[in-house]
């Protein structure tokens, strides 16, 4: 099997119940036929294993017998290369990354022996990684009894290893990889975990623990996935090292880099370093060393640094991003300054990651996008701050980083404890902003039961009385059995993905139906009569995951668009009025006369303009006033006053006047997000303030969004 085979074949292995063709195409990003090629290969692997092939059962999905996912548990694995066959792009990555981590000398046939490939093909191989590495300007050449060589800058061939590891070892196989180093290690024995025979478990290991003390010294978490990451990446740079070749670090940044305290903490794991290995770290590369800490995600950070002017800047930074978003969303956050600090901590490494062209794939970029488009949209309006700072764009990955952080925060709420209630415990090996959003999405999916916390791998490795917090785990990666029942789930949840945990929660406990229980063993004593079980518990199991019912999805999820929240009754065109607190009463009035707002909400939001200042402006000549949903509001709803002629509102000339009614912090979003996207149209924004009637107002509204 290919490498794809083998992670499709991992996911059955890993599928609870049944997994289906469209969703490993889509997990996958390849087509339904290429996925049942795939299956051809597992299968006819499977049936040189004897062991049953995969099994499909219409309208459900791909599934295994329990008896076969128990012994292929350890089986499917990247690293071994027993059935494995290399594609074209993974043999080009792999002949990189021998040749860029090891100094003995490879020559053609060392590659084909490694591939178990013909001449020719590992000489078309080459060829093409020249031809990928001369884009890049670095060398692939040959020397006459030395083989071939990488040359070229030393940075880029670092920045290239990393890309070409990346390509070839699936993350989820990083993290568990370097998860077992220390099992294996304490059992002195590697067999089956090094991949592809170019990691050395005992290296690694000891990596590992450096990176442990380097955490103890700087008082921080790096995220799980993130520190597997570095064990590796700094397992290769060492390689570099012995080899000779180093990493030049410009003398600007290193003032800069040397007055962070991750620049101590890399200094003393260096030394440790150097011990171990027997070799003499540069200090230049202690600095590039340093700048990976420095843009690692962290869990927390007990010491983040504010006194360099960097930090500083930065701060200012998340200030006016948090008090835009406020605007844009119109909501308030009740704790703002823990707000900052939080995303100050989060913006961290992405600043540094920014600066030192260190680029990392989100893979929950897609799923931010297509389940928080607002969140997503309103972090974009918001993220030039950065830009600015940078002088440069920042791409996607970063912004669904920092969206994910903003959503966690805007869904936090507080729950009222009630006796009895099931407790949930959450693994979350992905940093805080991952952590928190999918600590809020499961907070509104589960009315009675009471979160215990989020913790990392390694805290929950470390829990000793686990049943005592937690009825049962959330957690974005499989976890080792101790006793509490674990589903694993994505970061960031769609509404299919809620409604199957859901099912699997209440299948769990059962729902307190009688009904079902009886429907279960009524259903168990029919098959006892015409059938042997050999799984009783398994089969009652999924008899009850399959008969349940789940709970209805909140309608709320359906957020109403700006056509339903301004109807065409809540549009007004008049003349100007005399102040900009009248104008404000003006707009609101509709809503007020519907009864979505009481007089006391219309106070509060002209109150707020004072206190705050003229903070509404949101765009020019365009205000949105609003105040808190516990000051008035009814029922979510918005109102829109056009004026013939400007008003002043405290400096900022105003015409249109957007008043926002919401009975939350998210009813609102997605009209608000079209909202937005009307005015940033400088043509559609003219057309509607140069409306010379109502019915022309209201025609060019809707027509906008009809097209």
């Amino acid at each position: 099997m290919d490498q794809r085979s083998t992670v499709v074949l991992s996911n059955i292995v890993k599928a609870d119940s049944y997994i289906s063709v469209e969703k490993l195409a889509n997990l996958l990003n390849v087509s339904r036929r290429t996925i049942y090629n795939d299956l051809d290969k597992i299968n006819h692997w499977l049936k040189d294993q004897n062991l049953s092939q995969v099994k499909q059962v219409r309208g459900k999905g791909l599934y295994l017998e329990g008896s076969v996912k128990n012994q292929l548990w350890k089986k499917v694995n990247p690293s071994d290369t027993s059935y494995y066959e290399y594609s074209k792009s993974e043999r080009r990555a792999w002949i990189y990354i021998w040749l860029a981590g090891r100094s003995k000398p490879y020559f053609l046939d060392s590659f084909q022996n490694l591939f178990r490939v013909s001449r020719n093909t590992v000489i078309e191989d080459i060829k093409k990684l020249k031809e990928e590495l001369d884009v890049n300007q670095v060398k692939l050449v040959a020397e006459r009894n030395q083989g071939y060589k990488i040359e070229g800058n030393e940075i880029i061939i670092r920045r290239l290893l990393l890309q070409y590891l990346s390509d070839v070892i699936p993350k989820e196989f990083w993290l568990n990889f370097v998860k077992d180093l220390e099992e294996a290690y304490l059992n002195e024995t590697h067999r089956g975990i090094q991949p592809y025979l170019i990691l050395a478990a005992d290296d690694l290991y000891e990596i590992k623990n450096d990176l442990n003390h380097y955490e103890r010294q700087v008082e921080v978490e790096i995220t799980d996935d993130v520190r597997n990451d570095l064990v590796v990446w700094f397992y290769f740079f060492v390689q570099r090292i012995e080899q000779g070749h180093y990493a030049e670090v410009d003398p600007a940044e290193r003032e800069v880099i040397h007055s962070t305290k991750e620049f101590a903490g890399a200094k003393k794991m260096c030394d440790r370093l150097s011990a171990y290995f027997q070799l003499e770290i540069p200090a230049e590369e202690i600095d590039y060393f340093t700048r990976y800490l420095l843009s690692a995600k962290v869990n927390y950070n007990l010491n983040l640094q504010l006194e360099n002017q960097e930090m500083k800047q930065l701060t200012a930074v998340v200030e006016k991003m948090v008090y835009d978003f406020q605007k844009y969303a119109a909501v308030a956050f009740p704790d703002q300054q823990r707000m900052i600090r939080n995303l100050l901590l989060h913006l961290k490494p992405t600043y540094y990651r920014i600066k030192y062209g260190i680029r990392i794939e989100n893979i929950l970029k897609k799923a931010v996008k297509n389940n928080y488009p607002e969140i997503f949209h309103l972090t974009k309006k918001v993220i030039h701050h950065v830009e600015n700072l940078m002088d440069q764009k920042i791409d996607e990955n970063e912004i669904a980083f920092i969206a994910m952080h903003f959503g966690g925060w805007l869904r936090k709420e507080g729950v009222v404890l009630e006796p009895k209630r099931k407790k949930l415990l959450i693994v979350c090996t992905n940093g805080l902003g991952t952590s928190r959003l999918l600590e809020s999405q499961l907070e509104g999916l589960f009315s009675d039961v009471d979160i215990s916390g989020v913790t990392s791998l390694r805290e929950y490795k470390e829990i000793d009385n686990l049943p005592a917090i937690a009825d049962f785990i959330i957690s974005t990666i499989v976890l080792p059995d101790r006793g509490i029942p674990v589903f694993v789930v994505n970061p960031v949840l769609n509404n299919e993905d809620k409604e199957k945990l859901l099912k699997k929660v209440n299948s769990l406990f059962e729902g307190g139906s009688h009904q079902q229980t009886m429907s279960v063993d009524t259903v168990m004593d029919m098959i006892r009569r015409y059938a042997v079980i050999q799984d009783e518990k398994s089969l009652r199991n999924e008899l009850k995951t399959y008969f349940y019912t789940p709970i209805p999805m909140n309608s709320g999820y359906n957020k109403p668009d700006l056509l339903e929240l301004l109807p065409e009754n809540r549009i007004t065109v008049e003349e100007c009025t005399g102040s900009w607190e009248e104008a404000i009463f003006t707009a609101a009035r509709p809503l007020l006369d519907q009864k979505y707002i009481t007089s006391n909400y219309i106070e509060k939001m002209t109150q707020m303009v004072k206190d705050a200042g003229p903070y509404i402006v949101i765009s020019d000549q365009i205000a949105l006033p609003h105040a808190n949903p516990n000051e008035g509001v009814n029922k979510t709803g918005m109102s829109l006053l056009l004026l013939d002629k400007g008003i002043d509102l405290l400096g900022k000339s105003v015409r249109m006047i957007i008043v926002l009614a919401s009975i939350d912090n998210e009813q609102h979003l997605k009209a608000l997000s079209q909202l937005t996207q009307l005015f940033s149209d400088k043509s559609a924004k003219d057309k509607v303030m140069r409306s010379g009637s109502r019915a022309e107002l209201i025609k060019l509204i809707q027509s906008y969004f009809k097209e």
